[in-house]
């Protein structure tokens, strides 16, 4: 073992920041490989490429920034549900239909412009806090009030907290 210098401050290691992938949550399997020089303006010039597609590519470009290269097929369910103006949000009572702004205000996300409500959940999501499931039609978001430290490590909502006392 080495010695240690007197006077001098020890460096404290910084905590491993993983991202959603490597945190594997529960259900997320499907993860769509978005190319950095992915162009959906040149794709729609195309006349082989339905708007639908080019669609969905406006959308992975959008979400890139957010996720990285590898965006989670929630992630797409979710920017979906936030074009419908209602989420449905799990709570320990029974899942809840939420206006979006509303929902998104709950968490601290930016209010006001369509865009900036958007873009604060997805940042909600990418980081962990919420996570998303479907529920046949509807994509239903999970509150979660325990990440894992490692990738492995257990996922804990707030629906599955048992009530005190």
């Amino acid at each position: 073992m080495g010695r240690r210098k007197t006077g001098k401050p020890r460096r404290e290691r910084a905590a491993a920041e993983y991202s959603l992938r490597e945190l594997r949550p529960p259900g997320y399997e499907e993860w769509i490989t978005v190319a950095p020089g992915m162009s959906p303006d040149k794709a729609a010039a195309d006349p082989l490429i339905t708007p639908g597609a080019v669609g969905m590519m406006r959308r992975l470009a959008r979400l890139r920034p957010v996720y990285g290269p590898q965006v989670p097929v929630q992630a797409l369910w979710l920017d979906l549900a936030v074009d419908e103006g209602e989420l449905l949000l799990r709570r320990a009572g029974g899942t809840v239909g939420l206006p979006v702004a509303e929902l998104a205000g709950l968490f601290g996300a930016p209010g006001g412009r369509a865009e900036d409500v958007r873009s604060g959940l997805h940042e909600l999501h990418a980081r962990g806090v919420l996570l998303v499931e479907p529920d046949g039609e509807r994509t239903v978001l999970r509150v979660v009030t325990a990440r894992p430290a490692r990738p492995g490590g257990r996922w804990l909502f707030e629906e599955e907290a048992s009530p005190a006392g």
